[in-house]
C-alpha cells in the first residue's frame, strides 16, 4: 500500500499549552481523564447525576454513572451510559441538577454475560457500554453497545426511546471492549466506522455498512494500512470521509515504536475492488501524517493526537482543530493545531512513497508509476 509523501498542511494556528501529566500510550484503549473538575466549579453549572423526574437524588444503591457517549440534538441531550441511555432536555433548569425525561435500560442478557465471564473477563466488563450513539434520521437514533463483549446495534425512537425494528450485529461497528477507542458517523444513509472487529482487538478496521452501497473494509492484518491505531474522530468533507487517528509509524520501523498522528480518507461512493484485487475492500483508502510542530532548525513535534473537532469556520476557512501531546517518554507538553480541510484534501493529491521490501527504507514513487485513478 502506498501513502502520500507530501508534507501535511502547515497549521494556521498553533497554541502551546501546558500538559499536567504524561500522555498514555496504550493502544487502542481509551485513556483516563487528564483532570477532574473540582466540586466548587461544578456548583456554578447544572449537573447530571442520573436522577429522573421528581427525584431529589438517585435511588439508594444506584451505581455511579459510566458515561461513554453524548449526543446533542437541538435542545436535547442523549447520554449513553453503562446499561442505560438517557434523554435530557436542555431547557433552563430550575435547580442545579439536570434530570432525564426518558430512560432506556439496555442490559446484556445472562447468556452473553456467562460467555463473557468464561472468556476471562471481569464482572464489571461484562456489561453493555454504549459506544456508538448517532442520529440516523430526524426521528431515529442508532445505538451500539459492547454487550458483554458481543457487540450489538439497534435503532430507537428519538422521542420515546422505544426500539425500531430488530437489532443487528455490532461487529466492525462497535468495539468488544468498552476501553477500546472507536468512531462512527452516518453519511448519505451509510454508516462509516473505525474500530476493532474481534475479541482480541488485533483487527483494526475502517468499515462501511448499511445504506445501498456494498460493505467495504480495510485490508486485514496489514501493518502498512494500520499498526495499533487509536481512532479519535471522523468528519465528512465533500465526497470523502476523513478519519483522524494515531498509530505506530511503519516508516520509522528501524527505531523503537514511534507514535505519529494520521489522517486517512475514503471515498464515500467507493464500490470496492475486483474479485482478484481488493475484493470487498477500499480502493480509495489513503493516509498522510498530521504535522503539529514548532517550526525551526529542528522541529519539535507533538505526535500524539488526543482530540479533534468537527469542521468549523476560522477566518472564513474550513478547519478542524486538534489537540496533540508529546509521548510519555518526551518533554511533557501539548498544543492545539488548526488544519485547513482544503489543504488537507490537497495533500492527498501529492506524491506517494513506498517500501519495496521489509528491510528497505521508504522512498518516493516515480510519478509514472502512480496508479490512475489514484
Amino acid at each position: 500500500m502506498q501513502t502520500p509523501q507530501a508534507s501535511p498542511p502547515r497549521p494556521a494556528l498553533l497554541l502551546l499549552l501546558l500538559l499536567l501529566g504524561g500522555a498514555h500510550g496504550l493502544f487502542p484503549e481509551e485513556p483516563p481523564p487528564l483532570s477532574v473538575a473540582p466540586r466548587d466549579y461544578l456548583n456554578h453549572y447544572p449537573v447530571f447525576v442520573g436522577s429522573g423526574p421528581g427525584r431529589l437524588a438517585p435511588a439508594e444503591g444506584t451505581e455511579d454513572l459510566h458515561i461513554q457517549r453524548v449526543l446533542r440534538v437541538n435542545r436535547t441531550l442523549f447520554i449513553g451510559d453503562r446499561d442505560n441511555l438517557y434523554r435530557v432536555e436542555l431547557e433552563p433548569p430550575t435547580s442545579t441538577e439536570l434530570r432525564y425525561q426518558r430512560k432506556l435500560t439496555w442490559r446484556s442478557n445472562p447468556s452473553d454475560i456467562n460467555v463473557c465471564r468464561m472468556k476471562g473477563k471481569q464482572e464489571g466488563e461484562c456489561r453493555n457500554f454504549v459506544k456508538v450513539l448517532l442520529l440516523r434520521d430526524e426521528s431515529t437514533l442508532f445505538v451500539c453497545g459492547s454487550n458483554a463483549f458481543n457487540p450489538v446495534c439497534a435503532n430507537y425512537s428519538i422521542d420515546t426511546l422505544q426500539p425500531v425494528g430488530d437489532s443487528i450485529s455490532g461487529m466492525a461497528r462497535c468495539p468488544y471492549d468498552p476501553k477500546h477507542a472507536n468512531v462512527a458517523l452516518f453519511s448519505d444513509g451509510m454508516l462509516f466506522t473505525a474500530t476493532v472487529t474481534d475479541f482480541l482487538a488485533i483487527d483494526a478496521v475502517i468499515y462501511r455498512s448499511l445504506g445501498d452501497r456494498p460493505t467495504l473494509r480495510t485490508v486485514k492484518h496489514d501493518s502498512k494500512w494500520f499498526k495499533e491505531p487509536y481512532f479519535v474522530h471522523a468528519v465528512e468533507w465533500g465526497s470523502h470521509v476523513y478519519f483522524f487517528f494515531r498509530e505506530i509509524a511503519m516508516e520509522f520501523n528501524y527505531l523503537e515504536k514511534v507514535v505519529v498522528s494520521r489522517v486517512a480518507r475514503v471515498c464515500k461512493n467507493d464500490v470496492g475492488g475486483s474479485p482478484r484485487v481488493l475484493e470487498k475492500q477500499w480502493t480509495s483508502f489513503l493516509k498522510a501524517r498530521l504535522n503539529c510542530s514548532v517550526p525551526g532548525d529542528s522541529h519539535f513535534y507533538f505526535n500524539v493526537l488526543q482530540a479533534v473537532t468537527g469542521v468549523v469556520s476560522l477566518g472564513g476557512r474550513p478547519v478542524v482543530l486538534a489537540v496533540f501531546s508529546t509521548p510519555s517518554n518526551s518533554i511533557p507538553g501539548s498544543a492545539v493545531c488548526a488544519f485547513d480541510m482544503t489543504q488537507v484534501a490537497a495533500v492527498f493529491e501529492g506524491r506517494f512513497r513506498e517500501q519495496k521490501s521489509p528491510e528497505s527504507i521508504w522512498t518516493p514513487v516515480p510519478e509514472d508509476q502512480v496508479p490512475r485513478p489514484r
